[in-house]
């Protein structure tokens, strides 16, 4: 086997300079793809902070209604329990305390 030719020296020469060129060609593409990819990383991370944070108001909200909802309830229940005992304090006063005790007697009739 000769010596290559001119003409097969200058082919791999182009060659090597194209294969050069995909080279940096791919490791720009591949930086750029690094860059938008962590972009995306840093974006779920956010938003996974965003998350936890929506998730501590939604417990924060519940327990509030909550709060105000047993507070209502238990206004609620006062108010009936003081409507109860003025009836029957009124009834004592009027006499009709006996028809609460005497037996049969339902004490909403007697109100």
């Amino acid at each position: 086997m000769g010596l290559p030719s001119l003409w097969q020296l200058f082919k791999f020469a182009r060659d090597t300079q194209d294969l050069y060129h995909l080279h940096v060609t791919m490791k720009e593409t591949v930086s750029a793809l690094d860059d938008r990819l962590r972009t995306v990383e840093n974006r779920i991370i956010r938003m996974e902070a965003e998350q936890g944070q929506v998730v501590s108001e939604a417990k924060s909200a519940a327990t509030g209604a909550a709060a105000l909802i047993a507070s209502a309830v238990v206004s609620d229940a006062v108010t009936r329990v003081t409507r109860v005992e003025e009836g029957v304090r009124r009834l004592s006063s009027l006499g009709g305390s006996m028809a609460l005790f005497d037996g049969g007697g339902d004490v909403r009739r007697t109100m």
